[in-house]
């Protein structure tokens, strides 16, 4: 028999998906995994010309005066406005403002005691003199207790965490408690002293030389008035300043604790803005092209999915300046490169982006 005339052995359809399987779908796979990173290298992985920076701007909190750290209200990443007291510097050396104290209160004592051989008529008149001289011992006393107040709060502010952590035995620790609230009364009780003095005093005018007829008065009186201006001086000396907040930001780095020393000038908190202001990037050497201010670029996010925009360059550098660390990270460069200078380029920051502080976009300059 012919094998032609015989009829055809069908094909089972297991069989025909086992060939479609093993020749056909790689072939269609790898044309399409092609074709897919085609698009992606077009739309999507196109070289940067170079690496921006959405540039950090912060500002520190500083001391203005030397003392110790007291009363931060702050933590660690808490929002702050501009002008905000975030805390005090209080003075740093209690001894010596209870010598500059002690000195006052002595004088004002002197004075006192010299009124005393006064005659009668002289009484009258320097009667008035005598409460000036109570009303600026009351302030004197007021003064060295706010000084030790002052001490003693710092003192139980440090010893708190210790007593937690079980360091400081709580008697030392009540003590400490029971001297802040005894100078706490006594504060209290003198300031209600100086209030009875001072409406009495502030409604009496000073006496003159013509109606007394004293001699030594106009002495007496400039004597009180050079105590009082001591006295004066040192109240602002105790008085703690603020320690103000520059910027609306975060507070990012906290570089002094309550209860340390710290001097004029040094910086106890950084504050960090919570947006950036604009991108800055390097253009590297040798120079691609020639950056002009109002260039177009596009910017382009390292997040996912991407995000792009389109900005401008606002400045260009006038020199080739070294190029910052993070930068230098961000261009994935071998390890502890030697520095490196380049043309510093700035761009408008497009608000879409919604970019924080720190964070590297690629720069495709058009």
């Amino acid at each position: 028999m012919d094998p032609r005339l015989l009829p055809p052995i069908p094909t089972p359809p297991a069989q025909r998906w086992r060939e479609v399987r093993l020749l056909y779908l790689p072939r269609a796979m790898f044309v399409a995994a092609i074709v897919l990173v085609a698009w992606m290298w077009g739309d999507a992985v196109a070289p940067a010309t170079l690496v921006a920076e959405a540039e950090i701007s912060g500002a520190d909190s500083r001391a203005t005066q030397a003392g110790v750290v007291a009363g931060l209200k702050v933590a660690l990443h808490q929002k702050v406005r501009a002008g905000e007291v975030l805390g005090h510097i209080a003075a740093a050396n209690p001894r010596l403002l209870d010598a500059t104290l002690a000195v006052i209160r002595a004088d004002v004592a002197m004075l006192g005691a010299t009124m005393a051989g006064a005659t009668d008529r002289q009484r009258v008149v320097l009667e008035l003199a005598r409460m000036q001289l109570d009303w600026m011992g009351q302030r004197v006393e007021r003064a060295a207790l706010q000084g030790r107040l002052q001490q003693t709060e710092a003192d139980l502010a440090r010893t708190a965490p210790l007593h937690r952590a079980g360091l400081v035995t709580d008697e030392a620790y009540t003590q400490l408690k029971i001297t802040r609230d005894s100078l706490v009364a006594q504060q209290d009780e003198t300031n209600r002293m100086i209030a009875r003095l001072e409406p009495i005093l502030s409604g009496q005018n000073a006496p003159s030389a013509t109606a007394a007829e004293l001699s030594g008065e106009s002495a007496l009186a400039a004597a009180i008035k050079v105590q009082e201006a001591k006295l004066r001086l040192a109240e602002e000396q105790l008085s703690p300043v603020p320690l103000v907040s520059p910027i609306d930001g975060v507070v990012s780095l906290v570089l002094r604790r309550e209860g340390e020393a710290v001097v004029a000038g040094e910086a106890v908190l950084r504050v960090t803005a919570t947006k950036p202001a604009r991108l800055t990037g390097y253009v590297r050497q040798p120079l691609a092209f020639d950056p002009k201010p109002g260039m177009t670029a596009e910017i382009r996010t390292r997040s996912t999915p991407a995000k792009v925009a389109v900005t401008t360059i606002t400045q260009v550098g006038a020199a080739l300046e070294t190029i910052s660390p993070s930068v230098l990270a961000a261009m994935r460069l071998p390890p502890t490169p030697a520095p490196e200078t380049a043309l510093r380029v700035e761009f408008a920051l497009p608000v879409s982006l919604g970019l924080r502080p720190g964070e590297h976009v690629d720069v495709v300059v058009r």
